[in-house]
């Protein structure tokens, strides 16, 4: 017997309760407010307009700059921006190789580079809470995971720094007597790359993330916070090395979850522990998992929570294998949790798989196989791992094998 052919014959025996979406959460949740973070972000902004604007006014008032000039450093404003964060970025990429890493994911701004199982693939990143940069490499093995998640962490901060005080050194070496422009383009990287530094050393949480701050000083303490960051980076270890969810270590899936106090890492181990009872077909224990998810999505980042929702899509429809009533009952709860989920546009395979589950118990089967051999198509090609995926290959193709059945 196959292992979609085994699942599906297991699948009937758990069953799950096909209940509707919570609303989303806001965007700031109560009592999550960090006023000393708030604080520190609304200094900073202030320092950097009034820098950016006695700047201007120097300009201005000694007409140090033409106008082909002015018009060149206008445009080089924004793309300041783009620089610091790809280099900021970067510096973690190179961290994390100097300590065995492998490239994952690399985005800034509007631009994205993932590795898939076809190769590293650019495309556009379409995700706000992404868009002022994100990067991952990940150790091919699980040795002093935390000590290297560490020197990983460390290396943004560090190249924002170095880049700070390079192009500082650059703009007193050019002199603004000697050549304007290039003085003022140096100045304003220089002072992009040194706010970047300071926003990303403060040790605070912000859009679901912890700073590199924090998560430096978490792991460098020691102590259970770091011992569960260490458990959730060697399950991705583990993952990536091809290890199916079904066949995770149940004691670092429980030390993912311990102390269990709705913290982001908490909340990502419960999704994790989700997948493994999945793949596993014990769906009402996978369904518990996913509720303690869905409870913390506030800490969540949002193309997170827009997973997190696809995958209640999924899992009520592909539960419901007990008949016409079963399915009946599952369709509309299931189509509020594909609803609620947006485009989920940072993991298409996941959104195909639930909308394709989503459709069967609706009855329009066509459109169900249509969608599953999208996923099937989008797992090779626009995964956000560089590993196929076996889990949601196999549940997409027992997704049509039903569909077409």
């Amino acid at each position: 017997m196959t292992h979609s052919a085994a699942l599906a014959a297991s699948a009937s025996l758990v069953p799950v309760v096909p209940r509707l979406p919570p609303p989303l959460p806001s965007p700031v949740p109560r009592g999550a407010v960090n006023l000393l973070g708030i604080g520190v972000s609304v200094a900073l902004g202030a320092a950097a307009g009034f820098a950016g604007l006695r700047f201007g006014r120097q300009m201005a008032d000694l007409k140090v700059l033409g106008g082909t000039e002015m018009v060149v450093f206008l445009l080089w404003l924004p793309l300041t921006w783009l620089i610091a964060v790809a280099w900021h970025e970067c510096g973690h990429l190179l961290a994390g190789r100097s300590v065995g890493g492998r490239f994952l994911l690399l985005v800034v701004g509007p631009f994205k580079w993932v590795r898939t199982p076809a190769g590293v693939r650019f495309g556009l990143n379409r995700s706000l809470n992404a868009a002022g940069g994100l990067a991952a490499s990940m150790p091919t093995d699980d040795r002093d995971l935390p000590r290297r998640l560490a020197v990983m962490v460390a290396g943004g901060p560090t190249a924002s720094l170095g880049l700070a005080l390079a192009m500082a050194g650059l703009a007193a070496w050019i002199g603004r007597a000697a050549w304007p422009l290039g003085h003022g383009m140096a100045l304003t990287l220089g002072g992009m790359s040194a706010l970047l530094f300071v926003v990303t050393v403060f040790p605070a949480r912000m859009g679901g993330f912890k700073s590199d701050g924090l998560r430096f000083y978490s792991l460098l303490r020691g102590g259970p916070g770091a011992a569960q960051e260490a458990a959730l980076l060697s399950l991705t270890v583990a993952t990536l090395g091809g290890v199916r969810p079904a066949d995770l270590d149940p004691e670092k899936l429980a030390a993912a979850t311990a102390p269990d106090d709705g913290s982001l890492f908490v909340v990502y181990g419960h999704l994790c522990a989700f997948q493994h009872f999945a793949d596993r077909r014990d769906f009402a224990a996978a369904q518990a998992r996913l509720d303690r998810v869905i409870a913390g999505e506030a800490e969540l980042p949002g193309f997170m929570r827009e997973m997190a929702r696809a995958e209640y899509a999924w899992l009520l429809g592909a539960a419901a294998v007990g008949g016409a009533g079963e399915a009946a009952a599952a369709a509309g709860p299931a189509r509020a949790w594909l609803e609620s989920a947006g485009k989920v546009a940072y993991d298409v395979a996941t959104r195909h798989r639930a909308e394709a589950a989503v459709l069967l118990v609706e009855g329009r089967r066509a459109e169900a196989a249509a969608s599953a051999r999208a996923g099937l198509l989008a797992i090779e090609t626009r995964s956000m791992t560089p590993v196929r995926n076996a889990f949601a290959a196999d549940a997409l193709a027992e997704l049509l094998r039903r569909a077409e059945g």
